[in-house]
């Protein structure tokens, strides 16, 4: 059965930042005149058909937009209850609550017309007939995250509930706040299921420092499980089945432990194979936590798959080590790239004014406006008194700037973290690190490049840039012009 409120009752955020929902009655009256009786209609039938209308090429355009707005009051109400329910699961043992995500992604509005003067809004519709689509106050550069997720669901392949939960766990700024607070949202046996065994080798080694045989044993483990697992949900995919990871079922983890016991002639048991495939996946949710810019000053787990093992297990000295690394690391990476960061663009710059003077304002501008705004290069170059967009891309020469902070990272960081870690390895594990240090570093620090590259390439125009480095930028530049209208 449909609780129909919840389309013509719109979600939002006040301008103190609280939940208030307003009711809309141009919605309602349209929504009860479709739908007179809701005993037995479902939400996913009531969605279709209102979806239907939207798309509708002949339809009236009231009754699209009406349709539109009844979708989007459904929406809001269930972006803010995703947000109830990651701030219930997550937000006591982490720090926020759910009033914190909010901000981030409750931030549609609707027409003020169609709730303050709701008896013009066929006048105001025949005028504004050129416009595409009806975003908030009329607005049309505007594109609320409820926008998106409208633009992008398709009723023949899920219902809208879920697509919102997807639409808004996936929320850039939002994974970013979680990730600060210890919250990475995928679950262990995904994050088994992604991880090969060879990256596996290098984050036990590297990161957590386990011995040699602990490390095989669970580069094996891992084997096992991809040939059970990975094997079974291959075939899930090609009958057509859910892809979302669930936990092993009984008989799994016990394929997986005839198949360790085969390749290895030891014995170990199903349950065995759940809690020591649990810890792999707990160390891989730190170090993915932290290689993501995250804080693991405690570790999110999915609750209910997880608790057992928490309460049978006491965190040892050496985990409350190897978190304290984690998190030193990332300290010293952070310091390491504004490090880079300003010495290469303060060398950038000195070098154009000993050149060419005054051009090295329009550097400063052109890389603030890449950046920061996510302008174009043709955008820009009226903007810095050039004429073609390649004279702006022959100024800021990104490429060489970013193979430049690449390398001055890279030399920094090297020689901080062989000096963090003598506080935590003894001298033969530091010789062996020493050895491998660099092509660590290096892989990392290329993943930061493709990361920014990758965004340049599928770039969201006008809006700043996302990525690590491109944030860091953006934060130098500020701080510049901060100190120089001092």
């Amino acid at each position: 059965m449909t609780s129909a409120s919840k389309y013509w009752e719109f979600v939002k955020l006040d301008t103190t930042s609280k939940r208030r929902v307003e009711m809309i009655a141009v919605a309602k009256t349209y929504f009860q005149r479709h739908f007179p009786d809701l005993h037995d209609v479902a939400d996913v039938t009531v969605q279709r058909h209102l979806w239907q209308i939207q798309h509708d090429a002949n339809g009236e355009r009231e009754d699209k937009f009406l349709a539109e707005l009844c979708l989007r009051c459904y929406i809001s109400h269930q972006i803010y209850q995703v947000c109830l329910d990651l701030g219930m699961k997550f937000g006591s043992k982490n720090g926020f609550t759910y009033q914190d995500l909010l901000p981030y992604v409750l931030d549609d509005e609707v027409l003020e017309i169609a709730v303050r003067q709701p008896q013009q809004l066929s006048a105001w519709l025949n005028t504004h007939r050129s416009q595409q689509g009806f975003p908030g106050l009329g607005n049309s550069s505007y594109q609320s995250l409820a926008t998106n997720i409208l633009k992008t669901f398709d009723p023949t392949k899920g219902s809208l509930s879920a697509w919102v939960s997807r639409y808004v766990k996936q929320h850039t700024e939002l994974k970013r706040f979680l990730l600060q607070h210890g919250v990475f949202l995928v679950s262990d046996w995904a994050l088994l299921n992604d991880t090969n065994p060879k990256e596996l080798q290098r984050i036990l080694t590297t990161i957590f420092g386990l011995s040699q045989v602990e490390i095989e044993q669970a580069c094996e483990l891992l084997v096992s499980y991809h040939g059970v697992y990975r094997q079974d949900r291959l075939q899930q995919r090609m009958a057509g089945g859910m892809l979302k990871c669930q936990p092993p079922t009984t008989h799994q983890l016990a394929r997986i432990a005839n198949d360790f016991q085969s390749r290895l002639g030891k014995s170990i048991t199903p349950d065995t194979v759940f809690k020591q495939l649990q810890l792999i996946a707990l160390k891989l949710r730190q170090y993915r936590i932290a290689a993501q810019g995250g804080t693991v000053t405690s570790v999110s787990f999915d609750r209910e798959e997880i608790r057992p093992m928490v309460e049978a297990t006491q965190v040892t000295t050496e985990d409350d080590e190897q978190v304290e690394f984690i998190r030193l690391y990332q300290a010293q990476f952070s310091q390491a790239l504004d490090e880079a960061i300003a010495q290469v663009l303060a060398d950038v710059q000195a070098k154009i004014q000993r050149k060419r003077g005054t051009v090295e304002q329009q550097f400063t501008t052109a890389l603030h406006l890449f950046h920061c705004q996510g302008q174009s290069m043709s955008q820009i170059a009226p903007l810095i008194g050039l004429k073609k967009q390649y004279e702006v891309t022959r100024l800021l020469k990104l490429n060489d700037l970013r193979a430049d902070i690449r390398q001055n990272l890279l030399l920094s960081l090297r020689s901080r973290i062989l000096e963090l870690a003598e506080n935590f390895t003894d001298s033969s594990r530091l010789q062996a690190l020493d050895q491998k240090l660099e092509g660590i570093l290096d892989e990392q620090i290329s993943s930061l490049i493709q990361e920014v590259e990758s965004e340049v390439k599928n770039p969201i125009r006008n809006q700043p840039l996302r990525s690590l480095l491109a944030r860091r930028i953006c934060h130098y530049l500020q701080s510049q012009e901060r100190k120089g209208s001092k």
